[in-house]
């Protein structure tokens, strides 16, 4: 029993071992963009190199990202060359997330086995500004709603408390009816 437990816990060791040395075979990275644009596309090239040495690094994935309100909208993603170099485009017509036009772009490397986990953001200007803050005219058949929606909603609702009204008439009949002594 005590020799198996030493085999056991060998083996932990040394897999434990190994793990940590597989850890410790990821770089650290950096991510320079370049952003551009031609007519209908946002053109951004991003450049990975290793921290450490500066050298390029290849086969990495990288995601790129626009920051929304409520999380992050992929908008293009890829892998690096030989030369460390991905170019990726996504369309000019997302939105910014303010009314000054500004939206951030954020490259990511998540889960490699080459690299650790790294991200870069920019912030760049978008073409299309957030709508403004315009408050509607409250109403209640809606702002602004055509004349024959609003003709038969009143339509609708009005028959049914003619119909309300009716059955209360026919109940105050029956209990009325019930009331008169037959002689």
């Amino acid at each position: 029993m005590q020799v198996n437990k030493h085999y056991i816990l060998s083996l932990l060791s040394f897999l434990l071992t190994m793990t940590v040395a597989a850890q410790d075979e990821k770089i650290n990275g950096n991510i320079a963009l370049q952003m551009g644009s031609n007519d209908s596309m946002h053109v951004v090239t991003a450049t990975v190199t290793n921290i450490a040495t500066q050298l390029p690094v290849k086969d990495v994935e990288l995601i790129f990202y626009v920051q929304r309100t409520f999380g992050l909208m992929k908008v293009a993603e890829g892998t690096t060359d030989t030369t460390g170099i991905i170019s990726a485009e996504f369309p000019l017509d997302i939105q910014g997330s303010d009314s000054t036009r500004k939206m951030i772009f954020i490259a990511k490397v998540e889960e490699n086995d080459v690299m650790n986990d790294t991200a870069f953001q920019v912030v760049i200007k978008s073409r299309l500004a957030f709508p403004a803050d315009k408050p509607i005219q409250r109403s209640i058949a809606g702002a602004h709603a055509p004349w024959w929606l609003v003709i038969t909603f009143t339509a609708a609702v009005g028959a049914v408390w003619l119909l309300f009204v009716y059955v209360l008439y026919l109940i105050y009949r029956i209990k009325k009816a019930s009331m008169k002594v037959i002689s």
